[in-house]
């Protein structure tokens, strides 16, 4: 948004919305409480393979995947594709690993020249779909502090999803906290509402880090106030294709304000935030541990017990 005027509405428009859905029954009823109301569609449940990144370098992915598949994951976010457990391992057999255990993949990724810079781009849009991939991101907080640079940022994004289209593909962004600062040159204005505003929504979409975009909102706070995420997701919820799904302990010495843990073992409302949303079938719920391979039990068993919880979530 160009102004603090702009985002009130933008985020007022979002709240009216939720409460809405409260009366149409998109929010959970007293009876769909009592009989404990799945929050998260089991189907959608995926992981980003970044959270068991020590396994797959020590096993490799024929490994990891058959345990996820296991657990019950059934979608897969890459970050990355090699092992050295697995020399030599191609793209084509990594997609029979996906499809000999059920698995699907449910984006990449890259680093942001690889995603946006011609050349690049292309042999990743590639790859994405060869693995059967309708999604490939970036976590790399998108360019530029002022307004100007962040709208050629977004320019930038822009020409890379339109290319990405002729792929079959959607590209997305996904936060950390960074995202929500201040805009250096309109101190009124998050950094984010002026990614959203500059991109465009048929060629730009968006991954919510649950618990970073918490992070931002506290963050922040003094310069901008707080915000509810879910508020964002709300106001353009076919724009929102996925969320990391992450639990965190406040450690206000971090730069995302949080600590992630096992999933059920933080702080944050899921419960509040599942019941809220507009659209709860479209997104695709992928669980991220960062820190789950220094869990004593190992970062499979992260897995493992964050899978259940999830699966467990209801009214």
């Amino acid at each position: 948004m160009t102004s603090s005027t702009s985002r009130r509405r933008f985020l007022a428009t979002a709240a009216a919305a939720t409460a809405a859905a409260a009366g149409t029954g998109v929010l959970a009823s007293p009876a769909a409480a009592a009989h404990g109301r799945r929050l998260i569609p089991r189907g959608r449940i995926g992981l980003q393979l970044y959270s068991v990144r020590d396994k797959v370098q020590q096993l490799g992915f024929a490994a990891v995947l058959a345990e996820l598949s296991r657990i019950g994951y059934h979608l897969i976010e890459f970050a990355g594709y090699s092992s050295p457990a697995e020399p030599g391992l191609t793209i084509p057999q990594l997609r029979q690993l996906l499809d000999d255990n059920g698995l699907k993949a449910a984006g990449s990724h890259l680093g942001l020249d690889t995603l946006l810079n011609k050349g690049t781009r292309e042999q990743q849009f590639e790859i994405a779909a060869q693995l059967g991939t309708s999604y490939v991101g970036t976590a790399s907080n998108f360019p530029g502090n002022t307004l100007a640079e962040i709208q050629a940022g977004a320019d930038r994004f822009n020409e890379a999803g339109e290319v990405a289209r002729q792929y079959g593909l959607k590209i997305y962004q996904h936060n950390h906290t960074a995202e929500f600062a201040p805009v250096a040159d309109r101190p009124d204005v998050r950094r984010y509402d002026a990614f959203l505003e500059h991109t465009d929504p048929r060629y730009v979409f968006l991954q919510l880090d649950i618990l970073w975009s918490h992070g931002g909102s506290l963050r922040y706070r003094d310069q901008l106030g707080e915000f509810n995420p879910v508020d964002y997701v709300n106001a353009a919820p076919r724009r929102f294709l996925s969320f990391h799904v992450k639990d965190g302990v406040r450690d206000p010495a971090l730069t995302n304000q949080y600590r992630d843990v096992v999933f059920g073992a933080g702080e944050i409302d899921f419960r509040r935030f599942f019941r809220a949303l507009r659209e709860p079938a479209y997104p695709l719920y992928l669980w991220e541990q960062d820190r789950a391979p220094q869990e004593p039990q190992g970062s499979l068993w992260a897995a493992e017990t964050s899978y259940d919880r999830m699966v467990a979530l209801s009214c």
